[in-house]
């Protein structure tokens, strides 16, 4: 298929959209050629569902708009709509008894005639969708009744009962057993290379969508960061900055297929490192951190802070030696004496995306006694947009920082890196 003599079978044009006063997708741009296998990918959170609810014109895109075949997909008639774009949703709700097989007969609903009566080709289109997703031999068994899997299946057969010329799968297929799964895909890839049918599939198998989709979306944070071939965006260091972990993407020799795999260790409690970090956090801006340093193996410190902060909850349930001072009250010089000392202990320290005060400010002390002790420091990126000191205290303060050998982070991947690369010299 030669993607650019085909016309255009899905548009989105600068959009935003959202819930009430909470924007997800923002000035979102990108096409679907007509007959594309597409795979939209992103960390959970990014914003997918939310794109799929805005092309199906579940959500009113706050700006911009959103195309189907050419036509904006607001002005679109339901029943125009239903023949043009199908979606099989996470899960389906079936509140009252409902067979399997109306169910899928609910998929034709907007083809049939005035008086709603199942046509020949209707019944023919719903005995096909049921065969292609095995349920066929569930066809009078009540929907409630099913598991998560077959309920997948069932709603896969009702799309497919539609006849649309899009499908989309909003992590669909996670339910399934590996039998199941790739036998939906197969058919998904059958539609796609006989019919022409447009698949955009939302996915977290990454390696499992580099071998069936023509082009990945990749989100992150309810913006496109990169669209285009599995090649060209399944890059490690992108992919390790946008799902925030460490990943390696290889070729695998037999197929040519790409690989998407994370580093096993991460995947389990490593063994103690012998290293301590100190962590300055505040305000949750920790949590994150105390997780991902305990996990590599590292033996986390933490302070100074206040006694009512979530941070020093965190440390509290992880067991992380932390400094505290009384609630609502500022830095005191006991406490900066106690954690001047986990300093002393620690080989690097961290300053986490903590918002500065009047009252914290001399927290960034210890990084400093850090930084004339030789120690590694390292200052999360963006100081400025969280300081409300006057005059921008803490801005001023990290420069100088910076200046004195500090280095800036800017995702915890890449924090990782820089740690481990400290560790090994």
């Amino acid at each position: 298929m030669d993607s650019m003599m085909q016309p255009d079978a899905m548009t989105f044009r600068n959009v935003s959209a959202g819930y009430k006063q909470r924007k997800v997708l923002d000035n979102v741009s990108f096409s679907v050629k007509e007959g594309e296998f597409v795979s939209l990918i992103g960390p959970n959170g990014c914003g997918k569902s939310t794109l799929l609810k805005t092309a199906a014109a579940l959500l009113k895109p706050l700006s911009g708009k959103v195309e189907l075949f050419g036509q904006d997909v607001q002005h679109i008639k339901p029943a125009l709509r239903a023949s043009l774009l199908g979606v099989v949703p996470q899960k389906i709700e079936s509140p009252m008894a409902f067979t399997v097989d109306q169910i899928v007969m609910n998929g034709r609903i907007s083809s049939m005639g005035r008086w709603g009566t199942p046509s020949s080709v209707d019944h023919d289109l719903v005995e096909r969708s049921m065969i292609y997703t095995d349920v066929l031999d569930l066809r009078e068994r009540f929907f409630t009744e099913l598991s998560g899997g077959e309920q997948q299946r069932v709603a896969l057969a009702m799309v497919l009962a539609q006849d649309p010329k899009i499908i989309m799968l909003d992590e669909s297929i996670s339910h399934l057993d590996i039998n199941h799964r790739q036998e939906v895909l197969q058919i998904l890839m059958n539609l796609n290379r006989e019919k022409q049918m447009t698949i955009l599939l939302v996915s977290h198998d990454l390696t499992l969508s580099a071998g069936i989709s023509d082009r990945f979306l990749l989100m992150e944070a309810g913006s496109l960061v990169k669209a285009g071939t599995p090649v060209e965006v399944l890059e490690p260091e992108v992919l390790s900055r946008v799902y925030n972990c460490e990943l390696h993407v290889q070729q695998d020799p037999y197929t040519g297929y790409l690989q998407v795999t994370g580093a096993i260790d991460s995947l389990r409690r490593r063994q103690k490192l012998n290293r301590s970090v100190h962590v300055i956090a505040g305000g949750g801006s920790g949590i994150e951190l105390y997780r991902r340093l305990l996990i590599e193996g590292y033996d986390v410190t933490t302070g100074v802070l206040n006694r009512l902060d979530s941070d020093a909850e965190a440390a509290r349930a992880l067991n992380i030696p932390a400094v505290l001072e009384q609630p609502f009250s500022p830095v005191g010089s006991d406490a900066i004496a106690q954690a001047l000392k986990m300093v002393a202990d620690a080989d690097a320290v961290i300053l986490s995306q903590v918002p500065f005060g009047s009252g914290n400010l001399v927290n960034l002390t210890l990084a400093e006694a850090a930084l004339n002790s030789g120690k590694p420091v390292f200052l999360a990126d963006g100081i400025a947009t969280r300081d409300y000191t006057d005059g921008k205290a803490a801005l001023a303060f990290s420069t100088r920082l910076m200046q004195i050998g500090a280095k800036a982070w800017h995702s915890m991947s890449e924090l990782m890196t820089q740690l481990q690369l400290k560790q090994n010299r």
